[in-house]
């Protein structure tokens, strides 16, 4: 079965198109060698999706536990530098100030 891998770096972003078989985890594609490649975090830290839907184990599952399907695109996300809540109070305490 043909799936798709997507990573985003801060230099840019990777697409991969593999072949693998059917009863296949998104961990286990993790764990592949040309996947490897793509990331250098541990797999327990990584932030990951399938089709921009994050396997987080609230809505989907853990990423050890979800199955893959054809033409799936499994998206490893980039770490966040800053949170968005904290950034967002922040600038409403600047706003304040002024």
């Amino acid at each position: 079965m043909k799936i798709y891998i997507s990573s985003q770096h801060d230099n840019g972003s990777k697409f991969l198109e593999i072949d693998v078989s059917e009863s296949i985890t998104a961990k286990e594609v993790l764990e592949l060698s040309e996947v490897k490649r793509l990331y250098k975090q541990e797999i327990d830290l990584l932030r990951v999706g399938i089709n921009g839907e994050e396997l987080d184990g609230k809505y989907k599952p853990h990423p050890i536990n979800y199955r893959m399907s054809h033409g799936e695109r499994l998206e490893i996300y980039k770490p966040l530098f800053q949170d968005p809540k904290q950034r967002r109070k922040n600038k409403a305490k600047l706003a304040k100030k002024t």
